[in-house]
């Protein structure tokens, strides 16, 4: 194999990993957001309604489909199949959205 090859494939796992990570950057946002959301007394939370914590909710909810999107349709899905994410959450989230993908293509 050339060298061109081997930094194709290292450029790949690069970019699948960099789609993971956004994805799980996302998840975390997400995870947090609905903690703090939890507690109304949270000075974020101070002046606002019900209806824009479920729209901050909801953003972020597409911002995670997005990147699980991103995974699926680069190298990510990839990195995944082959054990590479060690991350059970991001591993079943991304399998399961495959899963639904080819079922309903």
């Amino acid at each position: 194999m050339s060298h061109r090859l081997f930094a194709q494939l290292a450029f790949e796992r690069a970019l699948g990993n960099a789609a993971i990570d956004a994805l799980r950057n996302a998840v975390n946002d997400k995870d947090h957001f609905d903690a703090e959301s939890m507690w109304p007394k949270d000075p974020m939370f101070i002046g606002k309604t019900s209806a824009d914590i479920e729209a901050v909710s909801a953003e972020l909810a597409q911002i995670i489909a997005d990147r699980i999107k991103d995974v699926l349709d680069g190298p990510g899905i990839r990195n995944i199949e082959r054990g590479e994410c060690f991350d059970p959450q991001l591993v079943a989230l991304v399998l399961e959205a495959k899963a639904k993908r080819g079922q309903s293509g």
